[in-house]
């Protein structure tokens, strides 16, 4: 196969962007910057769960891909005592951190199995999972989270 030069800079410029990203990846990010990504990712899973239990087919694939995918990475945002004036996080995450990680580890396989269940057509195993993943956030919340309001 020959490649052009065309091609040839549009395959270098696909690495490098991709040699980015990866580099970004790994860069260790501010306690701020882990905050806003976690929160970010929570808004966007409470987005996806929002109605999810009446979804099927791809619309159901979908949010629990998304889901999947933000409880897997979750753990990670939550950095050493990573706690700001915008973070709700207790310091208990930190000295759990195996309890905490084992919640996502358990919403993240429900999420899977939803995912399965709902290409498949199983909506009975679907909304099992969904109430599995809303379980995770209200045993997560409880334990990890300052309660609002005083």
């Amino acid at each position: 196969m020959k490649l052009t030069k065309l091609t040839t800079l549009m395959l270098a410029g696909v690495l490098s962007l991709s040699a980015a990203a990866t580099a970004l990846a790994d860069t260790p990010l501010t306690a701020e910057q882990a905050v806003a990504a976690r929160q970010a990712a929570m808004k966007a899973d409470g987005r996806a769960l929002k109605g999810s239990f009446s979804l099927s087919g791809d619309a159901a694939v979908a949010a629990l891909t998304a889901v999947e995918g933000n409880y897997t990475k979750l753990p990670s945002l939550f950095t050493k005592d990573s706690i700001t004036d915008k973070s709700d996080a207790l310091p208990v995450i930190w000295q759990q951190f195996d309890k905490f990680q084992a919640i996502f580890a358990k919403g993240a396989a429900a999420a899977t199995d939803g995912i399965a269940a709902a290409k498949a057509g199983d909506t009975a195993k679907y909304q099992a999972d969904i109430k599995i993943i809303g379980g995770t956030c209200d045993e997560c919340h409880t334990t990890f989270r300052a309660k609002k309001g005083g």
